[in-house]
């Protein structure tokens, strides 16, 4: 694999691609929809729950009492909190220490216990929300240790049949769910539509086989026509971030996620085009591959087990359900839980390399 020569291909069907009214419309669709969409259904909720127990009177609960952004719950025992936590489906149970007060004023440091809700990107706002009223209230930084719990696990079997009943989306806000949808339909729009397309416009016109007379192997072909479909697809995903305010919770891995998702889907259009010789074909084709490909986005805000055992099964293969499923986790704040969509993004790439390198080379055959 000669680099020179693949970044020399990628240079070109970057312009070809400009150069190309239907394959730019390609490009610009997810983002207008983005910006349409996020205009009309923008979140207008501002509004964070937090239960709290106090053993008497504290300042903090009447600051948190008298903001328009928070609804308090007072309970009146400790062991009240996990229970009022899932009733009124909050994002934050607080149990203050005695003297609470008190011992914010003599500067001493008091341990604050925190239940921490199952939407985790609500927690660290009303956490955040907490710290700057505690630093309020003690006229310095705030000085307190925070002691995080999570709610006991769910063991009883409508507990179970009710987290199965939850969709890919839950948890997400209104917003957040438009920025998983955009993405995954620019990833999917370049990968079935672009990428394929400037591969067989080669084929069409025969330049691929002047190209592959010249120095350059069928892999640096594939490279460097996949690292096009890479540069739109991240270019399409991060305006969509951006105009959704989608650059939050676990950004990294929400970046290694459409890194991997774009890569997947660009080497899934690179098999089509491999195996497809001209572009009314392809036009045909493309429709038909990229609908099963936009399902999972379709039916994430469907409760996962309506869908079926045997589907889901399925959909689990196709690389859009692991950057839908992924997304939904990293912009929750649950990064940690993205493990196994980054490993079959991955595992997915390697297979589809290979894949698309057959395709080409069963030309010569």
């Amino acid at each position: 694999m000669n680099l020179r020569l693949a970044l020399a291909i990628m240079k070109k069907d970057l312009l070809d691609a400009l150069r190309n009214a239907r394959l730019l419309v390609v490009v610009l669709l997810p983002i207008g929809f983005s910006v349409l969409y996020g205009y009309l259904f923008r979140d207008t909720a501002t509004n964070i729950e937090i239960v709290l127990y106090s053993p008497g009177p504290s300042d903090l609960a009447e600051r948190l009492a008298g903001m328009r952004t928070v609804s308090l719950f007072v309970v009146a025992a400790p062991e009240q909190l996990e229970t009022m936590l899932s009733d009124e489906a909050a994002a934050l149970a607080i149990e203050l220490p005695a003297d609470f007060d008190r011992a914010l004023r003599d500067g001493i440091r008091p341990s604050v216990e925190l239940l921490v809700g199952r939407d985790e990107q609500d927690a660290r706002r009303a956490q955040q929300l907490i710290l700057l009223e505690i630093g309020a209230l003690s006229g310095r930084p705030p000085l307190v240790d925070f002691v995080e719990k999570r709610p006991s696990a769910a063991t009883s079997e409508s507990e179970r049949e009710a987290a199965a009943d939850q969709s890919l989306f839950e948890g997400l806000s209104l917003q957040a769910y438009f920025v998983v949808l955009w993405v995954m339909m620019g990833i999917t729009m370049n990968g079935t539509f672009l990428v394929p397309t400037l591969l067989v416009e080669e084929k069409e016109k025969r330049t691929l086989d002047a190209i592959l007379v010249a120095p350059p192997s069928y892999a640096d072909v594939v490279l460097g026509k996949m690292v096009v479909g890479l540069i739109y697809s991240l270019l399409s995903a991060f305006a969509v971030m951006a105009v959704n305010d989608g650059f939050q919770g676990d950004i990294a891995l929400s970046l290694a996620l459409v890194v991997l998702a774009s890569i997947a889907l660009a080497l899934i259009g690179l098999l089509i085009g491999g195996l497809i010789d001209n572009l009314t074909s392809l036009n045909t084709w493309s429709t038909f591959i990229m609908l099963p490909l936009m399902l999972p986005g379709l039916l994430a805000a469907i409760p996962l087990g309506m869908l079926g055992g045997v589907l889901r099964t399925i959909m689990q293969i196709v690389p859009t359900y692991q950057v839908v499923q992924g997304l939904s986790l990293s912009l929750s704040g649950k990064g940690v839980e993205t493990a196994g969509s980054l490993a079959v993004l991955a595992f997915e790439c390697g297979v589809l390399f290979v894949l698309v390198l057959w395709s080409l080379r069963r030309r010569e055959a």
